[in-house]
């Protein structure tokens, strides 16, 4: 009785704002993201570590093919802009390779929320932020990339999906992240 009169006279209760270090080890446990997950990924370090400057070129690629989402990299006399491209494209390499060495701690959590800033229209050199269904789609580019080093790589089945399923966990929390990031910077931290 008392709880319903307390928020009867101060309103519906605010959820608690919670850091991204914090977000970061709740999307970790919702996920599933275990240990074993995390050394799974590490292990492909050798596999994708390589890789990671042909894979962001082919994301860049991906991008400047559709319209919608090539209006990011085009100057004013529609030509690319080769030097945002290259910008971009070394950026993504970087982030890929933090995801490949670097465990998911608060240190990560403040490299992804930067991410997602950078993402934003208050981050960002653009005047309007990324939307967040590209994010979604330059995961899922990703994850496809990943994906088929990995099966070109690891011979054991049963590895091959624990890696892909620990790849896939990793990548659905940077994720969560970007887009909680996007969604506070538009007023709305609960993006979904």
């Amino acid at each position: 009785m008392a709880e319903a009169e307390a928020t009867a006279t101060t309103g519906p209760r605010r959820r608690r704002r919670q850091s991204f270090a914090q977000r970061l080890e709740a999307a970790r446990v919702v996920i599933g993201y275990t240990e074993a997950d995390e050394a799974r990924v590490r292990a492909t370090g050798t596999i994708l570590a390589p890789s990671a400057d042909a894979i962001a070129g082919s994301v860049y690629r991906y991008l400047l093919s559709h319209p919608e989402t090539a209006a990011y990299f085009i100057l004013p006399d529609g030509r690319p802009d080769r030097a945002h491209l290259e910008a971009r494209q070394q950026s993504l390499k970087a982030w890929l390779l933090s995801a490949i060495e670097a465990p998911l701690d608060e240190r990560a959590a403040t490299y992804l929320a930067g991410i997602g800033l950078a993402h934003t229209r208050r981050g960002g050199h653009l005047p309007t932020g990324v939307k967040g269904r590209h994010l979604l789609a330059t995961i899922s580019f990703v994850q496809t990339a990943l994906i088929g080093l990995l099966d070109a790589a690891i011979a054991d089945r049963a590895e091959l999906l624990a890696t892909i399923d620990a790849w896939n966990k990793l990548l659905m929390i940077h994720l969560d992240l970007f887009l909680a990031v996007r969604g506070s910077a538009e007023g709305n931290p609960h993006w979904y």
